[in-house]
Protein backbone atom coordinates (compact mmCIF):
# COMPACT_ATOMS: atom_id res chain seq x y z
CA UNK A 1 0.00 0.00 0.00
CA UNK A 2 2.54 2.17 0.83
CA UNK A 3 4.72 1.34 -2.17
CA UNK A 4 2.37 2.10 -4.45
CA UNK A 5 0.86 5.39 -2.66
CA UNK A 6 4.46 6.51 -3.69
CA UNK A 7 4.33 5.51 -7.06
CA UNK A 8 1.03 7.49 -7.44
CA UNK A 9 2.32 10.65 -6.62
CA UNK A 10 5.65 10.19 -8.31
CA UNK A 11 4.01 8.92 -11.57
CA UNK A 12 1.50 12.20 -10.95
CA UNK A 13 4.68 14.43 -10.76
CA UNK A 14 6.27 12.68 -13.89
CA UNK A 15 3.00 14.36 -15.68
CA UNK A 16 3.68 17.68 -14.24
CA UNK A 17 6.57 17.29 -15.64
CA UNK A 18 5.66 16.80 -18.92
CA UNK A 19 3.16 19.52 -19.42
CA UNK A 20 6.20 22.16 -17.68
CA UNK A 21 8.20 20.74 -20.93
CA UNK A 22 5.75 21.14 -23.67
CA UNK A 23 4.69 24.70 -22.04
CA UNK A 24 8.10 25.52 -22.82
CA UNK A 25 8.15 24.61 -26.55
CA UNK A 26 5.12 26.53 -26.96
CA UNK A 27 5.36 30.08 -29.05
CA UNK A 28 4.28 32.44 -26.26
CA UNK A 29 5.34 30.83 -23.26
CA UNK A 30 2.93 31.08 -20.11
CA UNK A 31 4.34 31.78 -17.01
CA UNK A 32 1.71 31.69 -14.51
CA UNK A 33 0.44 28.24 -15.47
CA UNK A 34 4.08 26.82 -15.48
CA UNK A 35 3.97 28.63 -11.93
CA UNK A 36 0.82 26.83 -11.27
CA UNK A 37 3.05 23.56 -12.04
CA UNK A 38 5.38 24.14 -9.89
CA UNK A 39 3.48 24.87 -6.88
CA UNK A 40 1.93 21.48 -7.62
CA UNK A 41 4.94 19.70 -7.90
CA UNK A 42 5.99 21.25 -4.65
CA UNK A 43 2.74 20.37 -3.25
CA UNK A 44 3.36 16.53 -4.14
CA UNK A 45 7.21 16.81 -2.74
CA UNK A 46 6.08 18.29 0.55
CA UNK A 47 2.89 15.47 0.59
CA UNK A 48 5.91 12.46 -0.01
CA UNK A 49 8.34 14.08 2.66
CA UNK A 50 5.63 13.99 5.53
CA UNK A 51 4.80 10.43 4.55
CA UNK A 52 8.09 9.56 4.71
CA UNK A 53 8.50 11.29 7.77
CA UNK A 54 5.39 9.08 8.76
CA UNK A 55 6.70 6.25 8.26
CA UNK A 56 10.50 6.97 9.89
CA UNK A 57 8.57 7.74 12.78
CA UNK A 58 6.59 4.40 13.16
CA UNK A 59 10.14 2.65 13.06
CA UNK A 60 12.14 4.36 14.82
CA UNK A 61 9.55 3.69 17.21
CA UNK A 62 11.08 0.62 18.94
CA UNK A 63 13.36 3.72 20.76
CA UNK A 64 11.94 4.49 24.05
CA UNK A 65 12.93 6.25 26.37
CA UNK A 66 10.67 6.65 29.67
CA UNK A 67 11.58 9.38 32.52
CA UNK A 68 9.34 11.16 34.52
CA UNK A 69 7.51 13.76 32.44
CA UNK A 70 5.07 16.42 33.50
CA UNK A 71 2.20 16.26 31.60
CA UNK A 72 1.20 20.01 31.75
CA UNK A 73 5.08 20.36 29.54
CA UNK A 74 3.78 17.69 27.46
CA UNK A 75 0.29 19.16 26.29
CA UNK A 76 1.57 23.34 26.40
CA UNK A 77 4.33 21.30 23.85
CA UNK A 78 1.61 19.56 21.78
CA UNK A 79 -1.05 22.79 21.71
CA UNK A 80 1.72 24.35 20.26
CA UNK A 81 2.44 21.99 17.58
CA UNK A 82 -1.16 21.84 17.30
CA UNK A 83 -2.15 25.63 16.64
CA UNK A 84 0.82 25.97 13.68
CA UNK A 85 -1.59 23.69 11.86
CA UNK A 86 -4.91 25.07 13.14
CA UNK A 87 -3.79 28.34 14.05
CA UNK A 88 -7.86 29.80 14.93
CA UNK A 89 -9.20 26.13 16.60
CA UNK A 90 -9.85 26.23 20.33
CA UNK A 91 -9.48 23.34 22.24
CA UNK A 92 -11.33 22.81 25.62
CA UNK A 93 -8.45 21.71 28.59
CA UNK A 94 -8.50 20.06 31.57
CA UNK A 95 -5.82 19.03 33.84
CA UNK A 96 -6.58 17.38 37.17
CA UNK A 97 -3.52 19.05 39.19
CA UNK A 98 0.43 18.18 38.79
CA UNK A 99 0.23 14.87 37.27
CA UNK A 100 3.61 12.73 36.40
CA UNK A 101 4.20 9.86 33.87
CA UNK A 102 7.12 8.08 33.09
CA UNK A 103 6.99 8.87 29.20
CA UNK A 104 9.37 9.40 25.90
CA UNK A 105 8.05 12.68 26.15
CA UNK A 106 8.72 12.75 22.15
CA UNK A 107 6.83 9.78 21.01
CA UNK A 108 4.06 10.65 23.45
CA UNK A 109 4.10 14.24 22.29
CA UNK A 110 3.72 12.75 18.47
CA UNK A 111 0.76 10.80 19.94
CA UNK A 112 -1.16 13.05 21.53
CA UNK A 113 -0.76 15.10 17.88
CA UNK A 114 -1.98 12.67 15.59
CA UNK A 115 -4.93 12.34 18.05
CA UNK A 116 -5.89 16.36 18.20
CA UNK A 117 -5.24 16.35 14.63
CA UNK A 118 -7.79 13.66 14.12
CA UNK A 119 -10.46 15.09 16.21
CA UNK A 120 -9.89 18.56 14.35
CA UNK A 121 -9.93 17.13 10.73
CA UNK A 122 -13.08 15.20 12.55
CA UNK A 123 -15.28 18.62 13.04
CA UNK A 124 -14.47 19.90 9.93
CA UNK A 125 -15.47 16.43 7.78
CA UNK A 126 -18.64 17.22 9.99
CA UNK A 127 -18.78 20.77 9.13
CA UNK A 128 -19.74 21.51 12.84
CA UNK A 129 -18.63 24.97 12.64
CA UNK A 130 -18.90 27.39 15.83
CA UNK A 131 -20.24 24.31 17.19
CA UNK A 132 -17.33 22.01 16.23
CA UNK A 133 -15.34 21.06 20.02
CA UNK A 134 -12.18 19.33 20.70
CA UNK A 135 -10.95 17.99 24.50
CA UNK A 136 -7.91 17.65 25.76
CA UNK A 137 -7.89 16.06 29.71
CA UNK A 138 -6.00 14.47 31.97
CA UNK A 139 -6.66 12.93 35.17
CA UNK A 140 -6.46 9.83 37.72
CA UNK A 141 -8.53 6.78 37.91
CA UNK A 142 -7.44 4.64 40.46
CA UNK A 143 -4.07 3.11 38.97
CA UNK A 144 -4.37 4.86 35.90
CA UNK A 145 -3.10 8.13 34.51
CA UNK A 146 -5.75 8.98 31.83
CA UNK A 147 -5.41 11.12 29.24
CA UNK A 148 -8.24 11.78 27.42
CA UNK A 149 -9.06 13.43 23.45
CA UNK A 150 -12.60 14.08 22.41
CA UNK A 151 -14.77 15.53 19.30
CA UNK A 152 -18.11 15.80 18.58
CA UNK A 153 -17.29 15.81 14.49
CA UNK A 154 -18.13 12.43 12.49
CA UNK A 155 -17.60 9.26 14.38
CA UNK A 156 -16.39 6.53 13.52
CA UNK A 157 -18.67 3.56 12.68
CA UNK A 158 -18.44 0.25 14.70
CA UNK A 159 -18.00 -1.64 11.31
CA UNK A 160 -14.16 0.52 11.25
CA UNK A 161 -13.57 -0.34 14.08
CA UNK A 162 -11.37 -3.42 14.15
CA UNK A 163 -9.45 -1.95 11.21
CA UNK A 164 -9.17 1.48 12.69
CA UNK A 165 -5.34 0.55 14.38
CA UNK A 166 -4.46 -1.94 11.52
CA UNK A 167 -1.54 0.11 9.59
CA UNK A 168 -2.56 2.01 6.24
CA UNK A 169 -6.07 1.90 6.96
CA UNK A 170 -7.51 5.28 6.48
CA UNK A 171 -10.98 6.39 5.45
CA UNK A 172 -9.65 9.57 3.74
CA UNK A 173 -8.40 10.60 1.01
CA UNK A 174 -5.04 8.50 0.60
CA UNK A 175 -3.40 11.30 -1.46
CA UNK A 176 -3.02 13.25 2.20
CA UNK A 177 -3.60 10.48 5.09
CA UNK A 178 -2.23 7.28 4.96
CA UNK A 179 -3.27 5.06 7.79
CA UNK A 180 -0.17 4.94 10.02
CA UNK A 181 -1.46 7.75 12.87
CA UNK A 182 -3.45 5.28 14.64
CA UNK A 183 -1.50 2.69 14.35
CA UNK A 184 1.60 4.57 15.54
CA UNK A 185 -0.63 6.30 18.45
CA UNK A 186 -1.10 2.43 19.46
CA UNK A 187 2.51 1.22 19.74
CA UNK A 188 3.96 3.97 21.32
CA UNK A 189 0.90 3.76 24.52
CA UNK A 190 1.94 -0.05 24.41
CA UNK A 191 5.55 0.65 24.18
CA UNK A 192 4.36 3.08 27.87
CA UNK A 193 2.77 -0.13 29.06
CA UNK A 194 -0.56 1.39 28.73
CA UNK A 195 -3.51 0.95 26.93
CA UNK A 196 -5.31 2.45 24.31
CA UNK A 197 -9.68 2.91 24.23
CA UNK A 198 -12.17 4.47 22.33
CA UNK A 199 -15.67 5.38 22.28
CA UNK A 200 -17.60 6.50 19.46
CA UNK A 201 -20.76 6.48 17.45
CA UNK A 202 -21.36 7.77 13.55
CA UNK A 203 -22.33 11.47 13.28
CA UNK A 204 -21.67 12.37 17.70
CA UNK A 205 -17.89 12.16 17.87
CA UNK A 206 -15.40 10.35 19.50
CA UNK A 207 -13.40 9.72 22.73
CA UNK A 208 -9.35 8.46 22.59
CA UNK A 209 -8.27 7.50 26.34
CA UNK A 210 -4.42 6.82 26.67
CA UNK A 211 -4.64 4.88 30.01
CA UNK A 212 -0.99 4.99 31.67
CA UNK A 213 0.75 3.61 35.01
CA UNK A 214 0.58 6.28 37.67
CA UNK A 215 3.61 7.24 38.62
CA UNK A 216 4.40 9.14 42.08
CA UNK A 217 7.51 11.68 41.42
CA UNK A 218 7.55 12.57 45.65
Amino acid sequence: TFVHSMKNQLLSSKVIFKRIGQAYEQPQVDLAKIKEYVDTLEEFNNTMLKRMDELYRCVKSNSIYLVPTKIEEVAEEVLQRFHKKFPVAKIEMRLEGEIWVLSDKAHLCEALYNLLINAQEAIEGADRGEDGKVTFACYSRRQYTVIEVGDNGTGIAKSHFKKIFDPFYSSKNSNSNWGMGLYYVREIVKSHFGTLQVESKAGEGSRFYILLPKYDNK
